[in-house]
């Protein structure tokens, strides 16, 4: 069972996720791919940080998705078609915030690849959720 507080702090981290993915979506509406997988990338990270936060555990300041699934214990887990995905998450996050280049971020990033981003975070997160409900 989990704790009154830790409850509340999995729901913060999880409405963070919503939050996210929701901008996620709307980025995608205007075209703006480069930030769909950057939002992607940022629910799936919270809803990990939700995961480890349910299991009572300190929340690492981290933003490597792969790392994360370590510190929540779910890296065996993990479906083995997911890891490429996860691999270029983790990298895209940090060229997402720190490439000077941004346009050539941007010639990567279709449609079609934003929306395949979208997708696995939709899963990933709802994969997630589902662990923590099992904790409660």
């Amino acid at each position: 069972m989990i704790q009154i507080d830790r409850k509340k702090r999995v729901e913060a981290w999880l409405e963070r996720v919503r939050y996210d993915f929701d901008t996620a979506k709307a980025m995608y509406q205007t075209g703006r791919y480069l930030y769909v997988v950057f939002m992607s990338q940022q629910a799936i990270e919270k809803a990990l940080k939700a995961s480890i936060e349910a299991e009572g555990k300190e929340v690492p300041f981290e933003h490597n998705i792969r790392k994360l699934l370590n510190a929540a214990d779910l890296s065996k887990e993990v479906q083995e078609e997911w890891w490429p995905q996860i691999d270029f998450l983790s990298q895209y996050y940090l060229n997402a915030r720190y490439k000077e280049d941004i346009s050539a971020l941007n010639k990567k990033i279709t449609q079609k690849v934003a929306e395949q981003f979208m997708d696995f975070a939709k899963e990933m997160t709802e994969w997630c959720t589902q662990k923590i409900n099992s904790i409660k």
